[in-house]
């Protein structure tokens, strides 16, 4: 039979064998004591057998939690297995590893937003990039780049939906705003990492290294073309002013001014191209090549939303007049149909489109003194109100005849807004931040919405160009509002601010307008994936 004893601190196990009827294990000693096996912390059991007559080994039979299970045996029967001592049996307490810190929502928040602006700002950079391409191979040739990057949109514009049900005014449980969270950070990476999977394709295909002098030439002469378009901005600003009020320029008044600083940070990556060049670091010029030709892009771009915002005054006027027409006729429904809505609920909506209609017409024909585009802002709003709360009372044919008469303007117009948004953010994108950005993603939804079923259901489209209205306007103000906040582009940056061809980059123009996110040294500036996509948001 076998006695199993626990020695102090269960860090000792003891057998005591005494022979059993018909086995011939370890017998008595003279004297009638028995032989006693210990077996210590690293200790086997046939180790302390008497030396002066070797008894067989004794073999421990592992059982559950890996204790003994029954006796030992010899090692000569069949039934025997080796004991294996788990370490767990002595160091369960001592290696126990310390429970993982939770992420919390807040900070899943904050991550959430960087991710967006830093997927948002490569897919930005990607579209330059691929343009670039477009023009120099032909749009078959770059297939592969398109859907990359049309695929890569798909995920931000999922992403920036999240965003936006996360931001209203229905709150989520936690384990859902984990799951969003989650989604958004996942389909970031995405983005950028199917961007990035063509990077390397994209540039052999570009061949800069291999046509350096080429590249040069070819962004000088963007320059040049850049530098005319940006005097007839400044002219073309001028006439603005003396025609329209101040406010109605706000967007594009500092246009001109930054899309020369943004080119004068182009000819000197430039000429420090050159210099590289001439000194065999060809490497180095093709990022200066890089830079050059991203900003001399982007001020291209600014001096055209000058251009942009004469054209929306201009259709304005017009616009104007058919809203004020539009709106009178839901005014004279609206004292028709009085009767069959709530006149707590109708009346202050009647008051509301009075006053859109006094504003409209201050804004516009001769000696205007109002902001048309904010005019029309509130007339599309009042509208759309009093379209709402007069719908019940109205035939569905008769709704739809009015939202096609509507819709066709106000439509073009949100295209157009969206289109003016978005350039705005693109050349200021360093400095805006995930709000602005999520509020144009969710107009531009809308907008595509409308779009598409305008034909079929012109109620519905008008009631998604309604949603996407006010979603533009909010993304238009959150991004100029993030660039204010981010200093005046002439400011010293810390590391070049304020410096001309001949002492370095402009580099708070450059910052500004997001290409270069991560400083002069180190990491991947500007080109495809724009800023430097060595990220990980799951940190």
């Amino acid at each position: 039979m076998t006695v199993i004893q626990r020695g102090r601190g269960a860090q000792h196990l003891r057998a005591v064998t005494s022979p059993g009827p018909g086995r011939t294990g370890a017998m008595p000693e003279p004297g009638g004591q028995r032989k006693a096996l210990v077996a210590g912390p690293r200790a086997h059991p046939e180790r302390c057998a008497s030396p002066a007559r070797p008894a067989p080994a004794l073999l421990w039979r592992s059982g559950r939690n890996g204790l003994p299970d029954g006796p030992p045996t010899r090692d000569d029967e069949p039934s025997a297995r080796i004991f294996e001592e788990p370490d767990v049996f002595w160091k369960r307490k001592r290696d126990t590893p310390a429970p993982p810190q939770v992420v919390t929502v807040e900070d899943l928040r904050v991550r959430a937003g960087r991710a967006l602006v830093t997927a948002d700002d490569a897919v930005r950079s990607a579209s330059e990039e691929l343009s670039y391409a477009q023009a120099q191979f032909g749009l078959s040739a770059t297939d592969a780049f398109t859907g990359a990057l049309n695929t890569a949109r798909g995920h931000l514009a999922r992403s920036f939906e999240l965003r936006k049900l996360l931001d209203d005014d229905i709150p989520e449980t936690e384990p859902v705003q984990r799951q969003m969270y989650g989604e958004i950070l996942q389909r970031c990476t995405d983005a950028i990492n199917v961007i990035r999977e063509q990077e390397s394709a994209f540039n052999a295909r570009r061949g800069l290294e291999a046509n350096l002098p080429t590249s040069v030439a070819e962004t000088e002469q963007r320059a040049d073309e850049t530098e005319q378009a940006i005097a007839m901005a400044n002219t073309l600003l001028v006439t603005l002013h003396a025609t329209y009020p101040t406010g109605s320029l706000t967007s594009v008044s500092e246009a001109p001014e930054r899309a020369g600083r943004l080119l004068e940070a182009g000819r000197t990556a430039l000429d420090q191209a050159r210099a590289s060049i001439e000194a065999g670091q060809h490497p180095t010029a093709v990022e200066q090549v890089r830079i050059a030709q991203g900003t001399i892009a982007q001020a291209g771009e600014l001096a055209a939303q000058v251009t942009g915002a004469r054209e929306r005054l201009e259709r304005a006027a017009a616009d104007l007049t058919a809203a004020i027409a539009s709106i009178s006729s839901d005014l004279v429904d609206a004292k028709r149909l009085g009767s069959q809505v709530p006149a707590a609920s109708l009346d202050p909506l009647v008051a509301d489109a009075e006053a859109a209609v006094a504003e409209g017409r201050a804004a516009s024909g001769p000696g205007a003194t109002g902001d048309p585009l904010a005019a029309l802002d509130h007339l599309a709003q009042a509208e759309a109100a009093l379209d709402a709360a007069l719908a019940p009372a109205r035939a569905q044919e008769e709704n739809n005849s009015r939202a096609r008469a509507s819709l066709g303007s106000r439509l073009v117009r949100l295209n157009s807004q969206i289109t003016a948004v978005t350039s705005y953010i693109t050349t200021h994108r360093g400095a805006v931040g995930p709000s602005a950005r999520t509020a144009l993603s969710e107009a531009s939804r809308h907008a595509g919405a409308a779009n598409s079923i305008q034909d079929t259901d012109p109620s519905a489209a008008l009631s998604e160009v309604a949603q996407g209205e006010p979603l533009v306007a909010q993304a238009q103000t959150l991004a100029e509002a993030d660039v204010r906040q981010s200093g005046s582009w002439g400011s010293d940056s810390g590391a070049g601010g304020g410096q001309g061809r001949g002492g370095g980059l402009d580099v708070g123009s450059l910052v500004l307008g997001g290409l270069l996110m991560g400083g002069l040294s180190g990491g991947h500036h500007g080109g495809w994936g724009g800023p430097d996509l060595d990220f990980d948001f799951f940190d």
